[in-house]
C-alpha cells in the first residue's frame, strides 16, 4: 500500500538557498480593454517587476512565481482580448545589453503628463 503524501495541497517549505534560482524577465503585453490594462499593470508591479515602457516590465522571479504570475494574469483577463508574452533573459544577454535612456521621467509619470494634457518630455543634455 501506498504512503500518504502529508504535504499533498500544501507547500513544503524548503531550506534556505534550495529553492529554483531567480530568471531575469521581460515582461510584455498588449490589452485592448483600458481596465484590464491597468489591471495588468498593478499586477506585474505587485510582483515587483519595474515598468520599463507603458506595456512592458522587467524583473528577476523565480520558477514558482513566474507561473503563479502568469495565471494571475490569465485570470484577470479571463475572455478579454489580450496578448502577453513573457520572455526569460539569461545574465549573458543581460551584461551585452545596449540601453539608450533620455528621458529624466519613467513610464508612470509620462503616461500622468499624456493624461493631463502637459509635456513632461525632459531630454538628458550630452557631455560633448
Amino acid at each position: 500500500m501506498a504512503r500518504k503524501n502529508p504535504y499533498r495541497g500544501v507547500l513544503k517549505p524548503l531550506e534556505v538557498g534550495r529553492g529554483s534560482p531567480e530568471v531575469s524577465l521581460i515582461l510584455i503585453y498588449d490589452i485592448e480593454d483600458d481596465r484590464l490594462r491597468t489591471r495588468a499593470s498593478e499586477i506585474c508591479l505587485d510582483y515587483g517587476l519595474e515598468r520599463i515602457q507603458f506595456s512592458a516590465f522587467f524583473g528577476k522571479l523565480n520558477r514558482n512565481r513566474r507561473q503563479e504570475l502568469a495565471l494571475r494574469l490569465q485570470r484577470e483577463i479571463g475572455g478579454g482580448s489580450a496578448r502577453v508574452r513573457m520572455v526569460p533573459v539569461c545574465e549573458d544577454d543581460l551584461r551585452d545589453m545596449w540601453v539608450l535612456e533620455q528621458y529624466r521621467v519613467d513610464a508612470d509619470e509620462l503616461k500622468a503628463a499624456a493624461e493631463g494634457g502637459r509635456p513632461a518630455l525632459r531630454i538628458l543634455k550630452g557631455d560633448g
